[in-house]
């Protein structure tokens, strides 16, 4: 896999404060189809998106652009998780 190729999963786990995931929603809401938004872990603030391979670079610019700090998640096993990059 390259950098340009999200694979075909293109799933983005990422950490916010616990107070923050509705604004997440609320903001993914406005770009119509371009990712779902799930809840993994409400106490802790962890969410995962659903995109697709052709929408998972554009998610991932609104996440980087989100007005508070999100952690993007660099992959999730066993329930355990790694951080990618904190923005």
């Amino acid at each position: 896999m390259s950098d340009n190729d999200p694979g075909p999963h293109s799933m983005i786990y990422a950490q916010v404060e616990p107070e923050r995931i509705a604004d997440v929603n609320w903001i993914m809401e406005g770009y119509e189809h371009l990712a779902m938004v799930s809840t993994v872990d409400g106490t802790s603030g962890l969410i995962k998106f659903y995109a697709t391979p052709d929408t998972y670079f554009d998610t991932l610019d609104i996440i980087e652009n989100m007005p508070f700090k999100v952690d993007v998640i660099d992959n999730m096993e066993n329930g355990v998780y790694h951080r990618l990059w904190q923005i």
